[in-house]
């Protein structure tokens, strides 16, 4: 994470610990739309964790959800992203090279 701020704003909340009740917590104030989105990767990857008998499944959802709160409470760098990875895609394509 860089330590880069948002101005005298700041982020909309502290980070929270790396639990799922903590990020489902931070999500419902920062992005509510996406708890039904949480609630589901929650009850897919520990079903998936109890098939396969590994918390591999857990900790991939902590982390995803760690990231997306980590980006969405400051709103500033949330609105860049979209535009940041569309100018990286672009980039990229440009870059390919051409199969001879």
């Amino acid at each position: 994470m860089s330590a880069q701020s948002d101005g005298p704003y700041g982020p909309l909340i502290r980070m929270p610990e790396l639990t799922p009740d903590a990020l489902r917590g931070a999500v419902a104030r920062i992005a509510p739309s996406r708890l039904q989105a949480l609630t589901q990767h929650l009850f897919d990857a520990t079903t998936h964790a109890q098939q396969t008998q590994s918390l591999a499944p857990l900790r991939a959802f902590v982390h995803s959800w760690a990231v997306f709160v980590a980006i969405e409470r400051h709103p500033a760098r949330a609105e860049r992203l979209p535009r940041m990875r569309l100018r990286v895609q672009r980039d990229l394509v440009r870059l390919t090279p051409v199969p001879l």
